[in-house]
């Protein structure tokens, strides 16, 4: 018997296999990782010299103790300095119209000075946290690691020792400034009761305002010896990455 007439049509094509897995898409080369193209990625290289990790670890913390230290205090005596020079502009103002007027202060001339100086440690601060990050390269000796942290010491040091001085010479100008008001207001003075007189009353006698200017004065003392403080500390890790020599020098 002649066998059925196959349909006329299409050929159905054979199934491929697929060998893309599953779950994957069209944009997988995208957002595929590191693995599939060989490995993962390669970790940043560190150095495996354990005195090297100890004393990154130290100045990083170190610097952002000091910082935030630094950083709120010198905050406050900007804000209370800033607040006494507005006050003592509009009384000169008022000293002005009674014809009475007075000179600026020599103190917050010295005083703003250590403040500028406190605002230059908290950036050299700062750049000390990133500092650490460098110890830990491989390529970076104890010789060289020690030499990076002495001269960030030395600098951050020399900072907060000129911040210092001028600070104490703005509080001693602030304190003759201070003293010179309640003689003045006992009537001890070159001019006596006839200078308090001329001047006023008012002009003569501590008020509250000053305190408060000693007070931010010695916040920006307090923000460069913690600076100083914790840059000394960091010298026990300079001493032991390039410790000196212990030989004798030759004589003649």
């Amino acid at each position: 018997s002649a066998a059925p007439p196959r349909p006329r049509g299409r050929r159905p094509s054979p199934v491929v296999a697929s060998t893309r897995p599953r779950g994957s898409s069209s944009f997988s080369p995208l957002f595929s990782s590191s693995a599939e193209g060989g490995g993962e990625a390669a970790a940043p290289a560190t150095t495996s010299d354990e005195l090297l990790v100890k004393t990154s670890n130290a100045l990083r913390r170190t610097s952002w103790l000091s910082w935030w230290a630094q950083v709120i205090l010198t905050t406050i005596s900007s804000v209370i300095l800033l607040f006494a020079r507005n006050i003592g502009l509009q009384q000169q103002q008022q000293q002005l119209i009674a014809g009475a007027a007075r000179g600026p202060s020599g103190g917050f001339l010295f005083a703003g000075s250590g403040i500028t100086l406190s605002f230059m440690s908290i950036l050299w601060t700062w750049g000390g946290a990133r500092l650490s990050r460098r110890l830990l390269r491989p390529s970076t000796s104890r010789i060289s690691a020690g030499n990076l942290v002495r001269r960030a010491i030395k600098v951050g040091a020399a900072l907060n020792m000129t911040g210092m001085l001028v600070t104490l010479v703005g509080a001693f100008v602030i304190v003759g400034e201070l003293a010179t008001k309640v003689l003045t207001s006992q009537g001890f003075g070159p001019f006596g009761a006839a200078g308090v007189a001329a001047v006023g009353a008012a002009a003569q006698t501590v008020q509250p305002l000053d305190v408060l200017i000693v007070q931010g004065n010695f916040n920006t003392l307090l923000s460069h010896f913690s600076g100083l403080f914790f840059s000394l500390f960091l010298t026990r890790f300079v001493d032991r990455l390039d410790p000196p020599s212990t030989e004798d020098d030759p004589r003649d």
